[in-house]
């Protein structure tokens, strides 16, 4: 754990503000938190807010892990048609809107049906 929580703070520091990122704490005892967003390390405390609101402050000791999830899609921003580096983008949005598929963007492949024995 001295040294997940570094890194952590290193991704925080570097991540983007602007998009917030979802992240999940599991304590020691089994308990999970859905976080609207990575904690903060204060004093050897991790200060957080959960998905429903409620704010909490836990010891270091008592976290197992904490993960950080990619963004929802919502949360991502659309590529803008003003903006000339982008072209690639929206080019390949429109292909796709049409179902067209290129060597460069090929069709999705669909998730995996099969359950493990």
């Amino acid at each position: 754990m001295r040294i997940a929580a570094p890194l952590l703070l290193v991704f925080l520091a570097l991540s983007d503000a602007a998009i917030r990122v979802p992240a999940q704490m599991r304590l020691k005892d089994g308990t999970v938190y859905e976080l609207q967003e990575p904690p903060h390390l204060k004093d050897g405390r991790f200060v957080f807010t959960t998905s429903k609101g409620e704010h909490y402050s836990l010891s270091e000791r008592e976290v197992a892990e904490v993960r950080v999830l990619a963004p929802s899609w919502s949360s991502r921003a659309a590529p803008n048609p003003q903006d000339s580096r982008q072209l690639g983008a929206i080019a390949r949005q429109q292909r796709r809107k049409r179902g067209r598929y290129t060597a460069v963007a090929p069709r999705p492949t669909p998730p995996s049906t099969q359950d493990a024995p």
